[in-house]
């Protein structure tokens, strides 16, 4: 991921900007991009180039690049060459994006994929929107995941306004299918890799349902 700036030189936790109506919220963004991320990345592209490999971010809220218009400002203020995007479809969904038309817009910027599902609940998303908020501590007696430091995994509302699935349980063969054509027009041997975060199902049962359907959306696309 691309990471996250505080809002200025002596802030101690991140600033997500993601509504800048106001223009002090200009002033942070011009900050976490003009003297954190760009130098930042513009020193890891050098570090690939020279290792010849390729670094791809995860176009993932709550950080500096979350979608394709930041990843195309990523990659043009960098002058990347060995900077681009892993396309994660699932977090695109719930920003009401759609990832084929991100594949076509970012184009050789792509380098990578992940097969990962999110179903909309429209009920709840109707009340609450996609910035649903509702989250909650884990007590430490649950255990919950560590994310480094103090900072641990929160729990997610019972009724919430979107969730992440394995492939075919937010969007059908259709759409599958459509994703992986506009993949290989990119680049026919990029790897799409497989990503499980479905709640409902265990590891294998969720890791075998995404790869039937995803072989199957594969056999509809003659890819």
């Amino acid at each position: 991921m691309s990471g996250l700036p505080g809002s200025d030189d002596r802030a101690r936790y991140p600033c997500w900007v993601v509504n800048p109506w106001d223009s002090q919220y200009l002033d942070v963004r011009d900050y976490q991009w003009r003297e954190v991320a760009v130098p930042f990345w513009k020193d890891i592209n050098a570090r690939a180039r020279d290792a010849d490999v390729k670094v791809c971010i995860e176009m993932h809220p709550h950080n500096i690049v979350y979608n394709p218009g930041t990843m195309e400002r990523l990659a043009t203020e960098i002058s990347a060459t060995h900077v681009g995007a892993e396309m994660d479809p699932s977090h695109l969904f719930w920003q009401g994006i759609d990832p084929v038309a991100a594949i076509r817009h970012l184009g050789d910027l792509v380098y990578h994929a992940a097969a990962k599902d999110t179903r909309i609940n429209e009920q709840n998303c109707r009340v609450y929107g996609v910035l649903d908020d509702r989250f909650a501590r884990i007590p430490a007696d649950e255990n919950p995941v560590g994310l480094g430091g103090k900072n641990t995994l929160t729990r997610w509302p019972a009724d919430s306004s979107w969730d992440f699935g394995a492939v075919g349980r937010g969007h059908d063969q259709d759409f599958w299918a459509g994703f992986l054509t506009a993949l290989a027009a990119v680049d026919p041997e990029m790897a799409v890799n497989i990503e499980h975060e479905d709640q409902e199902l265990d590891q294998i049962e969720g890791l075998r349902l995404a790869a039937e359907n995803l072989k199957a959306a594969a056999a509809t696309a003659g890819v």
